[in-house]
Parts: C-alpha cells; sequence; structure tokens
C-alpha cells in the first residue's frame, strides 16, 4: 500500500534504561497485529533486540525500526 506524507507518523521512544521502550514496542506490535505474541527481554525474544551482546545484555543496543498501520496512519517507531 502506498502512503502520502500525510498518512505516516514517525515516532521516537526515548528513555533511560530499563524503563520499558522494548515492552512498549512489543505490546503496540501485537495490539496492532504484527506479531502474534509479544516477546519478553528476559527471553531474549523480543522483535528489536535480535544482536546476540543484545540479548546477553538484555537491553538494546542499536536503533531499531518496526512499523504498523493504526486508525488510518502508517507509523514508523523508531
Amino acid at each position: 500500500m502506498a502512503y502520502t506524507s500525510d498518512d505516516i507518523r514517525n515516532i521516537a521512544l526515548i528513555g533511560h534504561g530499563a524503563s520499558g521502550k522494548t515492552t512498549l514496542t512489543e505490546a503496540l506490535l501485537l495490539q496492532t497485529g504484527r506479531i502474534g505474541s509479544a516477546g519478553s527481554v528476559e527471553k531474549g525474544n523480543t522483535v528489536t533486540d535480535f544482536d546476540p551482546l543484545e540479548k546477553e545484555h538484555q537491553h538494546s543496543l542499536d536503533l531499531a525500526v518496526v512499523n504498523f498501520d493504526h486508525a488510518g496512519s502508517h507509523i514508523n517507531l523508531i
């Protein structure tokens, strides 16, 4: 599907370590149907923490971008 700039929203999640950014991302992806079940940082199975070091240290090391559609808008979550 093609989107116009009026339909696109870019949202950056920022916060200190362990503030829940990855958990919020998983919840948003689950609620919008992009994933079938939410991953867990503790289990090392989140969408955005895929690097072995991220899984080992249980926190994100690199920027990740995911997207989903909601209420007629295409959301890019950074």
